[in-house]
């Protein structure tokens, strides 16, 4: 494990079994690394200071310098040896990795001039396929059937497509081989012509979910496939074909469609980054003192701004020419590789293999399906109008925002807007944002029924199938995690009428007076009939409806039983028409 401190300004940045990029004073981006995976270790997250990251759970990520030090660490998980297996399979070379209990396979299909095997050699393939098999993952790739132009067939569509027939020979001998079995789940990655291939084959094979990189997409398959679709896209792409105009604009205008489908569907655009000084030790032939001296050489002769960042595509100019004489042709393809990945071109770079992880396990249901949720309980397979809602996801926002007053359409650049079946859209105005969760209020004027919750912002875009009812009750706790004592305020009357008000934040006493409790929840105003339930006992509220103050807030104020004196705890709900809300508990000290 190694330490990295920096000190400028008098904050300190500790990075430990990771990277930062050299400019670091309070207000500007700071771009974090994690170190490169190995077959025996992968990436699983930033911990410290992961408040400020844009996203805890990405390789790469950045991050806002406060004026305060701040310290991260890159984790990684253990992965059991294991080794790729070159084999014939229907007269196919295909190379794969299944372990022995695989929850799915992902099939790699390479891009134009590409083959099978070189998914598995080359640094950034290689990393992604890592992160896969830490997963439990099986993974496969060969080459595609045309080698004059090392294209995938993206023209012909069905079962008579050249390429599709291969891939269904490949799975049908994986299968007869007893490899995997009839009903593991099937997956496919692609980068530019492959991922082409991986969408535009998907409607046939009908892949459990897609993701794709560096391509547009299949404009037949955006109106034929109904699985889960995930865009990654370099800002500066400058392949003839996709580029950023043809590729860039076209993926985010199919996109859209798939979303108006009210399918899940996610779309990344990842910009250029620093050239910070271990970045070539992404390659095992690149060494860290290879790494550091590259950066220097390129520092030197003004090939970097004054943030680090390329001032123009290394295809654009000859860099080559200025390296020392003892880096082989290998070497130089590996730099030329990651120069390319920096600049954000066509190349493959691997920041994003927990998006892909993310959808391929939520896919087969090896993770719940990602929809918002009540922001009180945060539970609930629906939300309701007139209510606060909850998102967990990665990256949404660069940072923490709380809009100054009340709910805001835009925070930090990041819109949202639910979209019904018929093509209405409502912004959904937030809360607050933040790297993973917001909540937003949900309109009060929707009525009940599916829609598509659209997030928005400059380089990113989710789309989150997402139903509402009339009521979907929670009640907010003292905790904010849903569960134990409520976020409630007693209303004491005493025998001469007396009156006064307390939180609940321990043992309730009755003494000799009336107890009246405001329960504070979301959700629960749209139900025919709302009540309050404590085990098989009914009580009937004195009020529950909107708070008048708060947007989006319920309340729901009931008289405490008076037996409930001689109790050493109550759990209670709220039950709104048919809908229950999370469970409380109120504790007595009487």
């Amino acid at each position: 494990m190694t330490a990295l401190p920096f000190l400028l300004l008098a904050q300190a940045l500790l990075i430990e079994d990771g990277y930062a990029s050299l400019q670091r004073t309070p207000g500007t981006t700071v771009h974090v690394f994690a170190q490169q995976n190995t077959n025996g270790r992968v990436f699983s997250g930033w911990s410290g200071d992961t408040h400020l990251l844009l996203d805890p759970q990405a390789p790469y990520t950045t991050f806002t310098m406060p004026g305060a030090n701040v310290s991260l660490q890159a984790n990684y998980s253990t992965v059991p040896a294991w080794t790729a297996r070159s084999t014939t399979l229907a007269n196919i070379p295909v190379t794969h990795y299944i372990p022995p209990n695989p929850i799915g396979l992902v099939f790699f299909f390479h891009g134009t001039g590409g083959s099978g095997a070189g998914q598995f050699t080359g640094a950034e393939f290689l990393s992604f396929i890592r992160d896969l098999v830490g997963a439990g993952f099986g993974v496969a790739a060969f080459d595609c059937q045309n080698r004059e132009t090392g294209q995938w067939n993206t023209t012909v569509a069905g079962a008579a497509n050249p390429d599709i027939v291969r891939v269904n020979s490949v799975i049908a001998a994986l299968r007869s081989q007893g490899l995997i079995s009839a009903n593991l789940p099937l997956f496919a990655f692609g980068h530019s012509n492959g991922g082409q291939f991986a969408h535009h084959s998907a409607p046939e094979l009908k892949w459990a979910a897609v993701s794709i990189s560096a391509v547009q997409g299949s404009n037949p398959a955006t109106a034929a496939y109904d699985g889960p679709l995930l865009w990654w896209m370099p800002a500066n792409d400058d392949h003839p074909q996709v580029g950023q105009v043809n590729g860039i604009q076209t993926s985010i205008g199919r996109y859209e469609l798939v979303a108006n489908r009210n399918i899940f569907a996610r779309h990344t655009i990842t910009g250029a980054m620093p050239l910070y000084p271990e970045r070539f030790t992404r390659s095992a032939i690149l060494t860290l003192a290879d790494s550091q001296e590259l950066y220097t050489l390129f520092r030197s002769r003004g090939w970097l701004d004054a943030n680090d960042f390329l001032t123009r595509n290394p295809s654009t100019f000859d860099w080559r020419s200025a390296l020392p004489a003892r880096f082989t042709e290998n070497q130089r393809l590996s730099i030329n590789v990651q120069l390319e990945a920096t600049y954000m071109t066509h190349e493959f770079a691997n920041y994003t293999p927990h998006l892909t992880i993310d959808l391929f396990l939520r896919a087969i249901g090896n993770r719940p399906a990602l929809r918002p949720v009540n922001a009180a309980s945060y539970l609930g397979a629906a939300i309701a109008p007139g209510s606060i809602a909850t998102l967990f996801a990665n990256g949404i926002a660069p940072a923490l925002a709380v809009p100054p007053s009340g709910p805001a359409n835009t925070l930090l650049g990041v819109s949202a807007v639910l979209r019904s079946a018929a093509g209405a859209e409502t912004a959904a105005p937030w809360f607050f944002v933040s790297p993973g969760q917001a909540s937003f209020l949900v309109p009060a004027a929707l009525a009940p029924g599916e829609y598509s919750l659209r997030l928005r912002s400059a380089d990113r875009r989710l789309n989150v199938p997402t139903r509402l009812v009339a009521a979907a009750p929670g009640i907010f706790t003292a905790n904010g995690a849903g569960t134990g004592a409520p976020a409630a305020v007693l209303l004491r009357v005493a025998p001469d009428g007396a009156r006064s008000t307390e939180l609940v934040s321990g043992p309730i006493r009755f003494g000799p007076d009336r107890l009246f409790l405001d329960l504070y929840a979301t959700g629960v105003r749209g139900g025919a009939e709302i009540a309050v339930l404590a085990g098989a006992e009914r009580i009937a509220p004195l009020f529950a409806g909107p708070q008048p103050q708060f947007a989006g807030l319920d309340q729901v104020t009931f008289e405490l039983p008076a037996a409930w004196a001689t109790r050493d705890r109550v759990a209670l709900l709220v039950v709104s028409g048919t809908e229950r809300s999370n469970s409380v508990e109120l504790r007595f000290g009487n």
